[in-house]
């Protein structure tokens, strides 16, 4: 199935002029971020009130992290897959869908919860299948904004992504922890539910300006896959990204098992919790408004992002100050942030369109697939010696993780200068003479 190439009416021209905001000048985006973020603040307040009914109802580190890891797990197994059908299908149709499920989900939840017969196994279930929503849906959202946008303000739309969902962070961090202890924990999750009303309503009448028509013979899925992990490896520029990315989701990203714990340890309660992760929405919000005039997305900034947030959770497992505690997740954000915004942009401008949802299900995958073993190490950790503990072992390891790769990195450079003729090694993994360009 193939969905027109629409001409745009009103699309920003090549030659617009840039600003800060530049990606807003297509209405059709301009409706698209503001339901997304709408839809965001409800998810975040649902992250809240699963994460306290989870402790609520096991006072558990270890069943914490357990319900992470079965929310994130179909991001490890499913993505790639996800990828290929946001390639075949209408990237818009197969979004509609997914909300749809994300919003039945948190229903069903909420109605657990309301009854009085919620049980530990019933929340691993329904946060299994949100993961699975999620897997397929967030390859195509990814790989949706080009063809809203145009190539010319990919950059800045990913910036004013980024902006959305922290905002929706800080504010959905704070509706939540407020929600949770004032109207309980089943209202949130009603809340969450009547949040993807909008989105559902923009996707449904949203008709892409920039969507390329997709047509010929289909290979199979498989091979499909294949292909586009043979391109993605076989592009050195992509690989880099992948590769600085990839210690950074692994080790930085595991704030849904982390914040709770960190709140307990600091003797808080939902409105603390609500406020360490409104602060980390803070910090990342501020790093997508930096960000929105970027000129050029690098890997030095990825790098230096990561190295950031590493340096953040180490100060983090070091504080047994609910005040500096704050502070330092308004960095950690910032950093985190800096990190997720660059390696997004490089990937949608590195990726061509034929192959930008596979490549984007693989930024996916390291963002939230790698949740799943995070989660337990983190869970695991935290249950025998604390969660500062944790904390300051993942940031030891996401420092000498990202200083790894880029020796390593360093060191294959300079050995493709110094032996030109050896031979391409991203033709090789491209496969059957695929060319690969490094910008």
């Amino acid at each position: 199935m193939a969905e027109e190439a629409l001409q745009p009416a009103g699309a920003p021209a090549a030659h617009a002029r840039r600003s800060s905001f530049a990606a807003f000048g297509q209405p059709a985006y301009r409706r698209y971020w503001a339901s997304q973020l709408v839809s965001n603040v409800g998810t975040w307040s649902q992250t809240i009130a699963q994460s306290w009914l989870v402790l609520r109802l096991t006072g558990s580190p270890a069943a914490l992290g357990l319900i992470t890891t079965l929310q994130f797990l179909p991001m490890l197994v499913f993505p790639l897959l996800g990828g290929v059908i946001a390639d075949r299908l209408p990237r818009r149709r197969l979004l509609l869908a997914t909300q749809a499920g994300a919003m039945l989900q948190a229903v069903l939840l909420g109605a657990l919860v309301w009854s009085g017969t919620v049980q530990f196994w019933q929340v691993g279930v329904l946060a299994l299948l949100l993961g699975l929503t999620n897997a397929f849906g967030n390859p195509a959202q990814q790989a949706l904004v080009p063809e809203i946008v145009g190539r010319d303000h990919v950059g800045n739309a990913v910036a004013l992504n980024s902006i959305q969902f922290n905002l929706a962070r800080l504010l959905g961090g704070a509706v939540g922890g407020l929600a949770v202890a004032t109207l309980g924990i089943a209202a949130t999750l009603f809340l969450n539910a009547v949040s993807y009303l909008p989105v559902i309503l923009v996707l449904a009448t949203l008709r892409p300006a920039y969507a390329k028509v997709r047509t010929g013979p289909r290979p199979r899925v498989a091979g499909e896959i294949g292909a586009g992990v043979r391109y993605a490896l076989g592009t050195p520029a992509i690989r880099r990204v992948l590769a600085l990315f990839g210690i950074v989701g692994l080790l930085g990203f595991n704030w849904s098992v982390a914040v709770p714990l960190l709140a307990e340890a600091l003797g808080q309660g939902p409105s603390g919790f609500g406020a360490l992760m409104s602060a980390f929405g803070l910090g990342s919000l501020a790093a997508g408004l930096i960000l929105m005039r970027a000129q050029q997305a690098t890997d030095r900034r990825l790098a230096a992002g990561g190295l950031a947030l590493g340096g953040a959770l180490v100060l983090l497992g070091a504080s047994s100050s609910y005040a500096l505690s704050l502070v330092l997740m308004v960095g950690a954000g910032l950093a985190g942030i800096v990190a997720t915004v660059t390696a997004n942009t490089r990937l949608q401008l590195l990726a061509t369109d034929a192959y930008r949802g596979r490549v984007m299900s693989l930024f996916v995958l390291l963002m939230g697939g790698t949740t799943p073993i995070g989660a337990l190490l983190l869970g695991g950790i935290s249950q025998a010696w604390g969660i500062r503990v944790g904390l300051f072992i993942f940031g030891a390891l996401t420092l000498a993780g990202l200083v790894a790769v880029l020796a390593l990195d360093r060191g294959l450079r300079a050995r493709s200068v110094a032996e030109p003729v050896a031979g391409s090694v991203a033709e090789a993994l491209a496969g059957r003479g695929g060319r690969t360009q490094e910008t």
